[in-house]
């Protein structure tokens, strides 16, 4: 079971798409540096890169070889229909990565009985454990108790905010082994210390050692350590454009020198952005 701070990495690349494979490698060894728990490769952030199979398995390739077994990498597997999806499946294989995360279809979402069906039909085609991930709407616990339940599937990452729906998944009689995990990076502080297993974050792109201090100390059950982290990680989660999470995360990855400048220069949806970015980086630490 990972445990702790999954950083939802973002893939740097041109303004072309082109992916920067010194830059990401050099932010692997980073996050192996600050102690984060996973690196999840390929999902809903790099929606807009729209790789096929072959350039994912050359990206998790890249990934898995420079983490060496440092870190644990998770494929991210999501895609419109499932067929996409089991082939991504077979590329994570091909590549060694050590699990595979699959975000449920959204837009229009399944019945019960059609989401079991395609999460077995994902679940019979991997050979890594298999995390699940809801977003864009609340799973009725029984559902996730039935999801838990086949074969293959190792954790659920749940995209609510609301103390209520923490407590409500850990009343389940789920699995032993089975995680759970928060979804955004608001709710990993609280749903830690009610006993999730860690958290999907994004701000831990740009500030990996804050947030998995949090984490350990969420763990560990010290809530007062996980409050006073909490605090300076408000500003930074504040300032993140939601129109266009990933090029913002780049853009600030840019400033910190922490990947190559693009050509042309990466620019924001709104010219108050940069200046919003470059605040909540200096008041998280962060060197610019």
């Amino acid at each position: 079971m990972i445990k702790g701070s999954i950083v939802e990495l973002v893939t740097p690349a041109d303004s072309n798409g082109a992916i920067k494979f010194e830059s990401l490698e050099a932010l692997v060894d980073w996050h192996v540096v600050e102690g984060s728990a996973a690196l999840l490769v390929g999902d809903t952030l790099d929606a807009a890169l729209d790789l096929d199979a072959e350039e994912r398995l050359e990206l998790w390739r890249r990934v898995v070889w420079q983490a060496e077994g440092r870190i644990a990498v998770i494929a991210g597997l999501s895609a419109d229909q499932l067929e996409t999806s089991l082939e991504f499946a077979r590329a994570a294989d091909e590549a060694g990565v050590d699990a595979v995360l699959l975000t449920l279809p959204a837009t229009p979402f399944p019945s019960k009985d059609k989401l079991l069906r395609y999460v077995e039909a994902v679940a019979k085609a991997v050979k890594q454990p298999l995390l699940l991930r809801s977003r864009a709407e609340r799973i009725a616990p029984s559902t996730v108790d039935a999801l838990a339940r086949i074969e293959g599937v190792s954790g659920f990452v749940d995209g609510a905010s609301d103390i209520t729906r923490a407590r409500e998944l850990l009343a389940l009689h789920l699995p032993v082994g089975f995680a759970l995990y928060a979804g955004n990076d608001l709710a990993a502080m609280p749903f830690v210390l009610e006993g999730f297993a860690g958290g999907v974050s994004t701000t831990a792109n740009l500030v990996p050692r804050m947030v998995r201090k949090l984490h350990d100390a969420a763990l560990s059950g010290d809530r007062a350590e996980a409050e006073a982290l909490q605090k300076p990680l408000q500003s930074l989660l504040q300032a993140q454009p939601e129109d266009n999470l990933p090029r913002a995360v780049q853009w600030a990855l840019i400033e910190m020198g922490r990947v190559a400048e693009s050509t042309p220069p990466l620019a924001l949806s709104q010219a108050k952005d940069y200046a919003s970015l470059r605040r909540a980086l200096r008041s998280a630490g962060c060197a610019i």
